[in-house]
């Protein structure tokens, strides 16, 4: 296997780019599957397929708390505008079909402490054969802050494909360790392990203290074994609310479209 250096490119969007690409984030084909995982233990995922044979798949893995409490109808009870949760349209308008993730029956509550365990680990897995067997082409983990956790651990754990993903996207990976969140950084993970591919998806002005760019290269150095790997920053945008919210610049607010087609173009041909 030959591994690569990452490249790093560097996107800066303006207002102006923004009002072109200003999209309506429609979806189409939406369905909630409660997926069985573990002994008398389901998941319940809202499924987005695209309108023709999709070319790629993913299990997109929202961060905080990470229960979005899902409604058979779709609508959910927390999240509904964290990065991924709200870009699923997007990714589903390239070709790329999606399964957005709920906690599972038992953390109902949320995954705080979850995120690195066997179980969830399971539960990923069992996602990651579905979608494989929905859809039949590569299935890729997409975390977002505190998702990436759970991507990188769950990838660890289940190896290589079919069991374990095709490759990995972290978007504002966990750098760094708060007193304010619970679960492990990305860096204290065995990164060098992962062999698959890895995008690494930044904006260069993230100004939540966990996943501040500066932490970015001890994520980045540590994806030593990965076939291929490659780092996107993002500039600009039009960020709003908490600095660790969801359209913060840490949720690439205003940045909708040049972050989704970053990973469309990363995932597949």
């Amino acid at each position: 296997m030959v591994f690569t250096r990452a490249r790093s490119i560097v996107i800066r969007w303006t207002a102006t780019g923004l009002l072109a690409l200003s999209a309506t984030h429609a979806v189409a084909k939406e369905s909630i599957v409660d997926l069985p995982t573990r002994p008398g233990i389901t998941q319940r995922m809202l499924y987005v397929e695209p309108d023709a044979k999709p070319r790629a798949a993913a299990v997109l893995i929202a961060g905080g708390h990470g229960s979005l409490k899902f409604f058979p109808n779709g609508s959910m009870g927390w999240g509904d505008q964290g990065f991924l949760v709200r870009t699923r349209g997007l990714f589903a308008q390239r070709g790329i079909a999606v399964v957005v993730i709920d906690a599972p029956s038992d953390k109902r509550s949320g995954l705080g402490g979850f995120r690195d365990s066997a179980e969830h680990a399971a539960d990923i897995g069992a996602t990651v054969k579905w979608l494989r067997e929905q859809t039949g082409v590569p299935v890729w983990l997409i975390g977002h802050s505190r998702g990436t956790e759970s991507t990188v651990s769950a990838a660890l754990k289940l190896g290589a494909a079919p069991a374990g993903p095709d490759g990995l996207v972290l978007a504002s990976p966990i750098s760094s360790d708060s007193a304010f969140t619970s679960g492990k950084a990305v860096t204290h993970l065995p990164l060098e392990d992962i062999r698959v591919p890895v995008l690494v998806l930044q904006h260069e002005e993230d100004a939540c203290s966990v996943t501040a760019p500066r932490g970015l290269p001890l994520v980045v150095d540590r994806l030593s074994g990965a076939s291929r790997k490659s780092v996107v920053k993002l500039g600009g945008g039009k960020p709003v609310g908490d600095l660790c919210g969801h359209q913060a610049t840490h949720g690439f607010g205003g940045l909708d479209q040049p972050a989704v087609q970053a990973i469309a173009d990363f995932v597949g041909p």
